[in-house]
């Protein structure tokens, strides 16, 4: 199933920019995107388009496309603006064929943005066991912010996805005892005799066989899902990320057979069981502490450093969900 990228949605406020004459602040569902003046009013249907977007080479993509090659956060006169409305003339459409919620990524020639991985792999097929992608949601695509909950907040590193598996007995083999393993990208497995990244980590750290024992001790099956850091890898300026030697951070477990997350407060939760399988997670900024718009903004939008670093954003876990926050201010850097 592709990303729904580019959807109709309903404008739900509109308001003039505050240091700009000729600009509004549309918000559509929790995004806030900066427009020419009267372009839109409440409860206009438009097309909105996601950060981390990349465009077509189409004439109404011009524009943006000579700013960036993604969308992304950008600060105009003291306001962010994070996602593009748009008109549905100004893409050649006609309103009246289309709904609210409707998905207009493969019409518009729009997908998601995916950076480069400079290294030749050895792919051995898609995500196994129904393994999902890592992709963490943003909280503005949420219908319902769940404020109030107890949560813990993690640093969000800016490197390559990488997941290792262990499951016990397959279809494969279902004999007692049993297990296949293997380590993923976001998107494939890879061949574990291969030389690459992911397998350079599984050695160093002996992901695998610790991931083996564990299961078999817990009669439970397993994906310990990471970021892979260092060596160059998304590479850029303000990245703290990238430099120094190749390594890994943990921070989520998936329930291969329950087809879920161990969110907090499971007896799975990577932060309960990363110290018996002596792996590295991600840091831990703030721990059981209460959900509240004021911490979403602190992290969205104000915070600009964490110990004296950018940072690319949160990922905040609850006990039956979790979102990522991504920093505006570093996004607009990228």
């Amino acid at each position: 199933m592709s990303e729904k990228l580019a959807v109709v949605k309903r404008v739900i406020s509109v308001k003039q920019h505050p240091n700009a004459d000729f600009l509004d602040l549309v918000q559509v569902g929790n995004y806030n995107c900066i427009v020419k003046k009267n372009d839109f009013k409440v409860g206009d249907l438009v097309v909105f388009i996601s950060p981390d977007s990349v465009l077509p080479d189409t004439e109404w993509a011009k524009f943006y496309k000579s700013k960036s090659n993604r969308v992304k956060a950008i600060k105009l006169r003291g306001q962010w603006s994070f996602g593009i409305v748009e008109s549905f003339e100004n893409l050649g459409l006609d309103k009246n064929n289309f709904q609210e919620n409707d998905d207009l990524t493969e019409i518009l020639g729009i997908i998601h943005y995916e950076p480069p991985i400079p290294q030749e792999l050895n792919a051995k097929g898609n995500l196994p066991f129904g393994i999902p992608k890592t992709d963490e949601e943003r909280y503005q695509n949420l219908e319902l912010v769940p404020f109030g909950e107890v949560v813990d907040v993690t640093r969000k590193m800016d490197g390559s996805n990488i997941s290792f598996y262990c499951k016990l007995n397959s279809e494969n083999n279902p004999d007692k005892g049993f297990c296949e393993t293997g380590v993923c990208g976001r998107t494939l497995e890879y061949k574990l005799d291969s030389v690459n990244n992911y397998t350079q980590i599984e050695k160093k750290y002996n992901v695998l066989s610790k991931l083996r024992e564990f299961c078999l001790k817990n009669s439970v099956s397993l994906c310990l899902r990471g970021e892979m850091t260092g060596q160059g890898i998304q590479k850029f300026s303000v990245n703290p990320d990238c430099a120094g030697e190749l390594k890994v951070n943990f921070f989520s477990v998936w329930l291969i057979d329950e087809h879920k997350y161990a969110n907090k407060g499971h007896k799975y939760y990577i932060h309960n069981i990363s110290k018996e399988l002596d792996l590295p997670t991600v840091s831990m900024l703030e721990k059981n502490v209460e959900l509240t718009n004021d911490l979403i903004l602190k992290y969205d939008e104000q915070l600009e450093q964490i110990d004296g670093k950018f940072f690319e954003g949160i990922v905040i876990q609850g006990r039956d969900f979790s979102f990522k926050v991504i920093s505006k201010i570093y996004d607009s850097l990228k």
